[in-house]
């Protein structure tokens, strides 16, 4: 208490001297308290009134002297296990690994016992003889070989961070970040902040392919992905799709993105028995103020899809929002979205005949096929999976919530767009060329115009091994040898929209032959070109390559879900395909010429002139 008056006088302005008669504390003793109170303590602060406590160490001893040589006794070498950590720092590196890899157990029961140390101090000597020390040196030296002290430091690193003691104890713990409230995350208004992520959904699925004698087929696919984006401040989904690949793609997340920012509509359910919740319902359904609301933030982790430049491109630029990747392995950071995949998994996916439960997921699936008995008649059609995902989702939003206050997603929703309670918010909606024409948030290709007036070869592009044109590309002969920028949908690459360097719009562009009727999505095309360059399918000019895909894949979802899976996606996206583009050009009816009549007589052969510029 007299070290703290003296302090505070000096600071006031009182001399030496009278604090020397005051207190009795001499000049120099009170700058080296001053100099104390100002360094830095371990917890990130400054040491303050609490280095004025006599016999309280400001700085961790630290070692000058050469390590005795102790072969018959264990006392003299205070800090010498400190020195050696500071002159190799690997040591230290390699001590923290092992704390981290689960190779030092903490026994919860028992506070302060450590399992495994024996193993860790041998590995450590083994390292220290690598570097280069030898039987002279420390801790070789040594009767214990430093085992005390290796065991005294693992102790202290896991008892001053509660990370490496919940490692070393096996226990899962939940970062800082997670447990923040919302309000301090920059999450207290709606469409501030958002949270993304993909849920691989523990359940089997099947496809039911109609082959082409007329017969009924079953067969189980791969696996199914659920992406979803969830508003942090009121809980509701603004937007989620469904993936039936292998491994969620940039495409995937961008669709996401799409169907979060442009209005839902309200489901058509054809199962028996589902009943959508009158206080439920879609965000953009519900609000029409919300249609084409964008958010200000958007949290992701370091998935490949996240971080690839074209769904960086459409975060940033295209929808005008900052992207905050949270950190590696640690699906915690993101709760919110989290704990909607969980609710999705307790309310749907573990409630259908073909959940997957446990931890011996893979096994028993693994058991369940090899069963000849195991059969598929159970299991539940991704359409119908579609549609419970519909169901669940509109009645989320119209059941009380926990971490609302019991008020429903929808209620809190209303709350901060009408400004009930609080100050409503200001909504920033996405730009009108996006509205009308949401396939500019893809990243544009640029493809060279083709032709060549000399053999009267039409202008065209070449997308993804298929020609498209129009009436308009077709005429515009300038355009040979220039670059379009071609923007489109990977759900469905039937029409392209496309416009030159420069920013001269053209019309949609069709592609050629079948491939205009087909709907079909850009993976599906590449899946079809891949097998045929693999001499897997065959099929000419006037042949239907996706009928013939098709049967390649019937004949392979017997024994590869993955073709199954193959076979589902093509009956979705014929499912959810829009009518067949029409081509202005094919429309123009051309009147029928009155035939001229019949030649009589002999006819004479009239000799043929060869234009340049073909070969003879």
């Amino acid at each position: 208490m007299q070290r703290r008056d003296a302090i505070e006088a000096y600071a006031s302005g009182s001399s030496l001297l009278h604090i020397y008669r005051t207190w009795g504390i001499h000049r120099s003793t009170l700058q080296r308290l001053v100099r104390r109170a100002v360094s830095a303590h371990p917890d990130g602060r400054l040491w303050g009134f609490r280095a004025l406590v006599p016999q309280v160490r400001v700085q961790p001893y630290e070692r000058s002297k050469v390590p005795h040589v102790l072969v018959h006794g264990k006392a003299g070498n205070a800090g010498s296990f400190g020195q050696l950590l500071q002159r190799h720092c690997s040591l230290a590196e390699q001590l923290r690994r092992e704390i981290e890899t689960g190779k030092v157990v903490l026994q919860p029961d028992e506070p302060g016992r450590l399992v495994g140390v024996k193993a860790v101090a041998q590995r450590f000597q083994q390292a220290c003889r690598e570097l280069g020390l030898g039987a002279g040196d420390y801790p070789l030296n040594q009767v214990d070989k430093a085992v005390r002290s290796l065991a005294r430091t693992l102790r202290g690193w896991i008892q001053d961070e509660f990370d490496l003691a919940a490692r070393a104890a096996g226990r899962r713990i939940k970062p800082a970040s997670a447990l923040r409230q919302p309000p301090e995350r920059g999450s207290a208004d709606a469409f501030d902040t958002v949270e993304f992520d993909a849920h691989k959904m523990d359940v089997r699925l099947k496809v039911v392919d109609n082959d082409p004698l007329g017969g009924e087929q079953s067969y189980e696919i791969e696996r199914v992905w659920l992406l979803a984006i969830i508003d942090v401040a009121t809980r509701c989904v603004l937007g989620y799709n469904l993936s039936l690949q292998r491994e969620c793609n940039r495409f995937d997340a961008i669709e996401t993105f799409k169907r979060a920012v442009t209005p839902a509509k309200t489901p058509e359910l054809t199962l028996p028995g589902l009943r959508l919740l009158p206080s439920g319902g879609f965000v953009s359904q519900a609000l029409e103020q919300t249609r084409y609301a964008c958010w200000r933030q958007i949290r992701l982790d370091n998935a490949r899809a996240h971080l690839a430049a074209t769904s960086l491109d459409v975060v940033c630029e295209a929808l005008g929002c900052a992207a905050d990747f949270g950190p590696a392995y640690q699906p915690d950071d993101r709760p919110f979205i989290e704990r909607f995949f969980g609710t999705v998994a307790a309310t749907l996916s573990q409630r259908l005949p073909g959940a997957v439960k446990g931890r011996d997921a893979a096994q028993q699936t693994l058991k369940r096929l090899r069963d000849p008995a195991d059969t598929l008649r159970l299991l539940v059609t991704t359409q119908e999976l579609e549609e419970l995902l519909h169901l669940t989702v509109w009645n989320y939003h119209g059941t009380p919530h926990a971490g609302l206050g019991g008020l429903t997603p929808l209620e809190m929703m209303r709350r901060h767009v009408l400004g009930i309670g609080r100050q409503p918010i200001r909504l920033r909606l996405i730009p009108k060329p996006l509205r009308e024409r949401p396939v500019l948030l893809h990243d544009p290709v640029l493809c060279r115009v083709h032709g060549n007036l000399g053999r009267g070869e039409r202008p065209y592009i070449t997308f993804y091994h298929v020609r498209y044109t129009s009436e308009r590309l077709a005429r515009s002969s300038g355009l040979i040898g220039q670059r379009l920028r071609i923007h489109y949908d990977p759900t469905d690459v039937r029409t392209l929209w496309a416009c030159t360097e420069d920013g001269y719009i053209l019309d949609d562009l069709f592609a050629s032959g079948l491939w205009r009727n087909e709907p079909h999505s850009l993976r599906l095309r590449q899946q079809i070109f891949k097998a045929k360059r693999a001499r897997e399918l065959d099929f000419g000019p006037g042949d239907n390559p996706i009928e013939a895909f098709l049967a390649l894949r019937r004949k392979q979802a017997g024994k590869r879900r993955r073709a199954a899976s193959d076979i589902a996606q093509v009956k979705r996206e014929r499912q959810t395909a829009k009518p067949p583009p029409s081509d202005p050009a094919s429309e123009t009816v051309t009147p029928v010429q009155p035939l001229s009549p019949l030649a009589k007589g002999p006819v004479k052969g009239k000799a043929l002139r060869i234009a340049r510029g073909y070969s003879r």
